[in-house]
């Protein structure tokens, strides 16, 4: 059981002959307590929760078989994965596939390309929140940074009601219901409570340990720092940067973060760690909801404990656009701006929704990647996608100033003292935090085609409506696709058309095509 509270990889060299590896993957349905305070319905994979770690190298091939014995849709996505020609395997239902209906199957390919910390979970709604999810770990031929041990982990906000519950509260069209406290229980690698041996983690004497953390919540924003030890951050998102020296980490959901510590010289003393979430999924709810655990070096030694007074980890903002990635490389120009402003509000459907642009996302019947292959040259056309999907179409090779170089931040009234612009050579993420009242500049430069969702990854703000839909090149995907047949088989299964538009008519025909709801003024 200890290797499923601390997972420990070895930090030696990996050989650089690549390998296939295949994994056979039965999704169901569990019963599990992670904290000891709630039994609830959980999904795991072969009969266990949580899903297991995987890890590979750069240059394998990683092949998931995935059986749904769940009694709805799912699918599997790993995170922060660039799917270069291989945008049917981005695993998003009503974008890049039907879904894997229930008995349904299909198997996900990827080429591991990249290296650093990821992590696989479902996108059908928000159900990787009901334990879907695990982290993907790439070995490098040759890591930029020497450590002893490495160590995944996964912090994890959980909540003890299933995901279909809390978004129907969310939705509610009662002020009162919406409000009615819910509050997520922090885990470590899917374990929490008062049972601290189960999140201990275990120091031995000037060694130097990578942690690998990542935020797999549904929602809030987890703080992490070790009691009187230094941490050196070596990597974000996969984007391996120079040693900056930080006081605590701050991770938004679906971040990642690898940071350096190096280990006391003596075993005379235990400390204490911290993953505190930070929720605002219910505005007046917004708070710290502090998790201590311990590191440990002795376990006959005394545990030199910490107030708020006397704590040395402080709550200051983790500059991440001040990281100099160890790959330099400048930032695009601006071919292309694609303005997004993000909000909440109270729709004219009586519902609190997210938006950008006040547009709310609803999936569409037909997914955007068939659209894209079936409707020729009207593919170009952001109306063939439908009003709801928030198409936005981009050209090849153009700049695009919206992610991923984190460019500029600032606030939103422009106060100039608030003002923060990246060096030379920006860091490179693909999940970015932006404060309330604040603001990022980011680009990228659109050289991978296919489609791709662009959305908030706090899973409830997903599901209110905080999604836009980019299509990147549509001549070459239409061109340069070759679809598997598990993705017509399982779109057939669930009586999904294999052609035509958002609503699944031909070419712009979208008769009452859906186009609200829209905010009401005031709210």
């Amino acid at each position: 059981m200890r290797c499923a509270l601390i997972s420990l990889l070895m930090a030696a060299a990996t050989t650089a002959i690549s390998k296939r590896v295949e994994l056979n993957w039965d999704i169901g349905y569990l019963q599990a307590n992670p904290d000891g305070l709630n039994q609830r319905r959980v999904i795991g994979v072969n009969g266990k929760w949580p899903p297991p770690v995987i890890e590979v190298n750069e240059g394998d091939i990683l092949a998931i078989n995935a059986h749904n014995s769940l009694d709805e849709p799912t699918s599997l996505h790993a995170h922060g994965f660039h799917q270069v020609g291989t945008t049917y395997f981005d695993g998003v239902p009503g974008v890049t596939e039907c879904g894997i209906p229930p008995n349904g199957t299909f198997t996900y390919e990827y080429n591991i390309t990249q290296t650093g910390t990821y992590w696989l979970h479902s996108h059908y709604e928000a159900q990787y929140t009901d334990g879907l999810r695990t982290p993907l770990i790439i070995h490098a031929h040759k890591e930029p940074h020497h450590y002893d041990e490495d160590m995944v982990l996964m912090l994890e906000g959980w909540y003890h009601r299933n995901s279909k519950d809390v978004l129907q509260q969310l939705l509610s069209t009662s002020e009162y219901v919406r409000k009615l406290q819910f509050i997520p229980y922090m885990l470590v690698n899917s374990y929490g409570g008062s049972d601290l041996r189960r999140t201990t983690l275990k120091f031995q004497p000037g060694k130097t340990y990578r942690l690998r953390l990542l935020n797999v919540s549904a929602t809030g924003m987890v703080r992490f720092g070790i009691e009187q030890h230094e941490m050196y951050v070596i990597e974000v998102d996969g984007t391996a940067t120079e040693p900056k020296l930080v006081n605590n980490v701050q991770l938004s959901v679906g971040q990642r973060v690898s940071v350096l510590v190096t280990a006391k010289n003596t075993t005379e003393a235990n400390y204490v760690y911290h993953a505190d979430i930070f929720t605002d999924i219910q505005a007046e709810d917004r708070a710290r909801l502090p998790f201590t655990s311990i590191v440990e070096y002795s376990k006959d030694a005394p545990l030199v404990n910490a107030t708020d007074e006397t704590s040395t980890v402080s709550w200051d903002f983790f500059e991440d656009i001040d990281l100099v990635p160890i790959d330099k490389q400048p930032p695009p120009g601006v071919h292309k701006r694609v303005p997004l402003e993000a909000r909440t509000a109270i729709f004219d459907d009586r519902r609190e929704h997210l938006s950008f642009n006040n547009r709310t996302y609803e999936k569409p019947t037909v997914p955007t990647l068939t659209s894209v292959l079936t409707t020729g040259y009207q593919a170009f056309y952001p109306d063939v996608y439908g009003f709801k999907s928030y198409p936005i179409i981009l050209d090849p090779m153009t700049d695009i100033e919206l992610n991923f170089f984190v460019y500029r931040r600032g606030a939103v009234n422009n106060d100039p003292t608030q003002l923060r612009n990246s060096g030379p050579y920006p860091v490179r993420r693909d999940t970015i935090t932006i404060p309330p009242h604040e603001f990022a500049l980011v680009r990228f430069k659109a050289d991978n085609p296919g489609v791709w969702l662009f959305h908030c990854h706090m899973a409830f703000h997903a599901e209110q409506g905080m999604m836009a839909t980019f299509i990147e090149d549509p001549y070459y995907i239409r061109n340069g696709t070759n679809l598997p047949k598990e993705y017509s088989d399982n779109c057939k299964q669930m009586g999904i058309p294999l052609a035509g538009n958002a609503m699944g008519h031909n070419g712009l025909n979208l008769p009452d095509e859906p186009k609200g709801p829209f905010p009401l003024t005031g709210f």
